[in-house]
């Protein structure tokens, strides 16, 4: 069996460490879609997390003991109403990418309250759920997003999917086709 991989170690490292402090998350992105559709590759790491004032100095604080060096970019990047945060973890000359959205909307807290549990190996880990997957993956619009939903909508019977759910958030965030 191989090594686990840097991505997978630091993943697990993060997720133990949020777990412990009682940080409240969701697993989102490439991982998410990973555990509830089908593997799937991913070069980083989604959280969806809650945290009262964000800020650069917050996001280095929370990150830094898991890391030899913590780089968080000097603000937000705000895409179709979501505060997405870029910080790149260093330990051992290699680097991860964490994205965490903020959980600073409506739609982004509902997500985040609607979570479920999972298991990741023996260590449990809240994720979004399908239909919040599908949501935020129709918000981000990418190549990649698009062709998970395309996987998504052809495995929709065997992920027992409310779509009324994902209609209405859709129509609330102005993605209604």
């Amino acid at each position: 069996m191989a090594a686990e991989s840097f991505l997978a170690q630091s993943l697990s490292t993060l997720i133990t460490d949020f777990n412990r402090r009682g940080i409240q998350y969701a697993l989102a992105g490439g991982w998410a879609y990973s555990a509830l559709v089908e593997p799937r590759a991913t070069t980083d790491i989604d959280i969806l997390l809650l945290m009262e004032q964000p800020s650069r100095d917050r996001l280095q604080s929370l990150l830094s003991s898991l890391f030899d060096a913590t780089i968080v970019h000097p603000a937000a990047m705000v895409f179709r109403g979501i505060s997405i945060w870029r910080c790149v973890g260093i330990l051992k000359n290699q680097e991860v990418v964490i994205d965490v959205l903020l959980a600073d909307s409506e739609y982004l807290r509902t997500a985040l309250a609607r979570r479920r549990q999972i298991f990741l190996g023996k260590v449990s880990v809240p994720i979004v759920t399908v239909e919040d997957l599908i949501v935020l993956k129709t918000l981000a619009g990418r190549l990649q997003d698009q062709a998970d939903l395309q996987k998504i909508r052809l495995r929709q019977d065997d992920l027992d999917v409310d779509w009324v759910y994902v209609a209405e958030w859709k129509v609330k965030l102005g993605l209604a086709t």
